[in-house]
């Protein structure tokens, strides 16, 4: 399954795979549940929907709403969330390293804060530096591969 930009996915096919490219300053959020085997992943751009008219229309570009999206989503596949697995990607400084809006630390500033309000455990964060980051989640046993541009890929 190939999750785009602003998008997401869940399922409890137990032998699939769900893909997003290329993380920038985007987050992706890996949810799996290990005891049922569903999982789900989020690619969201930006951090904060309250100065968007399109937030109803496009719940995962923002991290405040797609969180809770993603939750849901696993939620009625019979996932639990509260026993659920997430690891985290992306949040990096684009460009020359500048970034004048600061988006990828404010995606993950963003995220930290969503996890105290929903009382979830991250168990990986791989987040900032510069580098884009291509992720693929597991179904079959959790795990995520991470690749990035002249590095070596590593399962978490």
């Amino acid at each position: 399954m190939l999750v785009g930009v602003a998008d997401l996915k869940a399922t409890d096919l137990p032998h699939a795979a769900i893909t997003t490219y290329a993380l920038g300053s985007c987050l992706g959020v890996c949810c799996y549940d290990r005891a049922n085997r569903i999982g789900g992943m989020l690619h969201a751009m930006l951090p904060d929907s309250s100065q968007s008219a399109r937030r109803e229309l496009k719940s995962a570009m923002y991290l405040d709403t797609g969180v809770p999206a993603l939750l849901q989503s696993v939620i009625e596949l019979g996932g639990d969330p509260k026993h659920s697995e997430f690891k985290v990607f992306g949040g990096a400084r684009v460009g020359d390293g500048t970034d004048f809006f600061n988006i990828g630390s404010r995606n993950v500033e963003a995220m930290t804060a969503l996890i105290h309000r929903y009382d979830l455990e991250v168990n990986y964060w791989h987040v900032g530096g510069q580098t884009n980051r291509t992720i693929t989640l597991y179904l079959d046993n959790g795990d995520v591969r991470l690749r990035m541009p002249g590095r070596q890929e590593f399962i978490v």
